[in-house]
């Protein structure tokens, strides 16, 4: 388990891919292992966050990016909190060829409103392997005790031969400075992290 840490956004930082020209790929990470590693051994990670959401679109969590040394576009998927109509949701942006978002307001048994448990896994049913996202129900002694689904992304394990993984903490304040409300930087604490590959 990771210790704690806090990562520090400035404005005009984002990690979004839309068309027809926008590619943005500059909010600061941490990361969570100390390298890439192969796709294939990619099995969770969750991460615990929190911060004083007050401008559109600041937001943190995971960051899982996807490289492949043959030169085919990266690929990401990243998931936590996000302000947007001056409320916190959970959200998901899965980057194929471009960016698409889900957004979810947190569960009633969530930590608080500036604070939640996400946690990303590979699953496998009849239909194949897919990365689930959860929010996650965290009891008084610190044990889980709900899962509540988030999303489901079919494509992130199809292909998986020569791709790599790097798994982060990530925070991005995507809004100019002159939008800004409150602290120029947002500030985002993590906690809890925690990463599973198989050897």
């Amino acid at each position: 388990m990771s210790p704690s840490f806090t990562i520090s956004a400035p404005p005009s930082t984002d990690i979004w891919r839309k068309p027809p020209s926008t590619s943005r790929f500059n909010a600061p990470t941490h990361n969570l292992l100390p390298s890439t590693v192969p796709l294939q051994s990619f099995h969770s990670a969750r991460i615990t966050l929190e911060a004083d959401w007050t401008t559109r679109y600041d937001q943190g969590g995971l960051l899982l990016h996807l490289t492949n040394q043959a030169g085919l576009t990266d690929r990401w998927v990243k998931t936590g909190i996000e302000f947007y109509q001056d409320k916190v949701f959970l959200s998901t942006v899965a980057t194929l060829t471009y960016s698409d978002w889900s957004i979810t307001p947190p569960s009633s048994n969530s930590h608080t409103r500036n604070k939640t448990t996400i946690e990303v896994r590979r699953e496998v049913d009849e239909l194949g392997s897919s990365l689930w996202v959860y929010e996650l129900i965290i009891g008084n002694d610190g044990e889980v005790v709900d899962r509540q689904p988030l999303r489901e992304v079919t494509w992130f394990f199809a292909e998986e031969d020569g791709w790599e993984i790097n798994v982060s903490a990530m925070a991005a304040r995507p809004a100019e400075l002159e939008s800004v409300l409150g602290e120029e930087v947002l500030l985002v604490k993590f906690e809890s992290a925690e990463v599973a590959v198989r050897t």
